[in-house]
């Protein structure tokens, strides 16, 4: 039964793998596709309406040949940004194995582990999408009314923060059904999820993506002008709390609570919600349960809900700031690093309380 069961994972985790270069295009619908379903949306709008105007619209944007031709380039193809997607999880796969070679766990925990790895690739690709579409179904739903769109992860449209939180399930999934240890597990997954979340933003570099305004320093080459380089700074972030790791819940607080800060460089427009304010909003759903995790230890419950609606408060304030305030946007970002640097002490301190009495432990 054992055999069989790690024979199914095993394939389970290569066909996920191999389908990635496939079904991974780019981490936002593509400005095609997007054109396309606004175009399809208003032909539904003109087929319905008998007025000259929809006579004239109708005639503008073509007949249904045109409508299915565009469709069929729709189809899953290559991606050269799939195809780092692939290698950064199969690298994180290798590298939780790598961690346990150094520790000389039991066998029982090699397959939990290995479980838990082979769950978490399908199940983040899942989840990278899940996410992105929770966060734009009112495009997808009612701004082009095109639900059909929606499990077409091929053409473009994936959340970090939905893998990332997604493939941690698959570790929970795999320690209940071995009946172990969930933080465990998740203790020994956390390196894998930090390499694939770091490399993950790396890879944006293939598809242009991940910059911020125009900027002197850190900066990387879009179009005519030099734009600064946030999908390296954030893979830099991640290397480094992979280095300063201990365990999934202290990881987990301080990858949310830096991501709020480091998502925020990307300057979609501070005052509209879009899929950055997004990306902060699932960050913050990541650090506020690890946060509460050790707060309900040592009964700072309370106070880490007030203490999170306050930086959450703050936070808004300044995004407010940045899109309308004259103040320098470098002083408003020194403000915002000290917000979020006092939330993660306070957390980090409340952390560190609960270990010393006994009731919180990294391993």
């Amino acid at each position: 039964m054992r055999r069989f069961a790690a024979a199914f994972l095993a394939v389970l985790l290569l066909a996920a793998l191999a389908a990635m270069p496939f079904l991974c295009t780019h981490c936002s619908l593509t400005p095609e596709r997007t054109t396309y379903y606004y175009k399809q949306k208003a032909r539904k709008d003109a087929q319905a309406d008998d007025s000259p105007e929809a006579q004239l619209m109708r005639m503008l944007l073509g007949g249904a040949a045109e409508e299915a031709s565009e469709s069929e380039s729709s189809a899953p193809a290559f991606s050269k940004y799939g195809l780092f997607f692939a290698i950064a999880a199969a690298v994180a796969v290798g590298g939780v194995f790598l961690v346990k070679l150094q520790k000389k766990e039991e066998k029982k925990d090699w397959f939990t582990l290995f479980a838990a790895a082979a769950l978490a690739v399908p199940l983040g690709l899942f989840g990278a999408r899940f996410v992105y579409c929770a966060a734009n179904f009112k495009f997808y739903l009612l701004d082009v009314q095109a639900p059909e769109a929606l499990p077409r992860v091929w053409e473009g449209g994936l959340s970090l923060s939905g893998a990332l939180a997604f493939a941690a399930l698959g570790g929970v999934i795999a320690a209940k059904c071995r009946k172990v240890s969930v933080r465990q597990t998740l203790n020994g997954l956390t390196p894998g999820l930090l390499v694939f979340a770091g490399l993950a933003r790396l890879s944006e570099g293939v598809i242009g993506a991940g910059y911020g305004p125009e900027a002197e320093a850190l900066t990387v080459l879009i179009g005519d002008s030099w734009r600064l380089d946030t999908a390296r700074i954030m893979a830099v972030a991640i290397f480094i709390l992979l280095i300063l790791r201990k365990d999934f819940i202290r990881s987990a607080f301080l990858y949310g609570s830096v991501m709020i800060l480091l998502e925020s460089l990307r300057r979609d427009g501070h005052m509209m919600w879009g899929f950055v304010h997004a990306e902060q909003v699932f960050a913050l759903c990541i650090a506020l349960p690890a946060l509460l995790y050790c707060a309900v230890k040592i009964r700072r419950f309370f106070l880490a809900l007030g203490a999170t609606a306050l930086m959450a408060g703050a936070v808004i304030g300044l995004e407010f700031a940045l899109d309308r305030s004259p103040v320098s946007d470098t002083l408003l970002y020194g403000a915002f690093a000290l917000v979020m640097a006092a939330y993660i002490a306070l957390g980090l301190v409340w952390m560190k309380r609960a270990e010393k009495s006994g009731l919180y432990k990294t391993a």
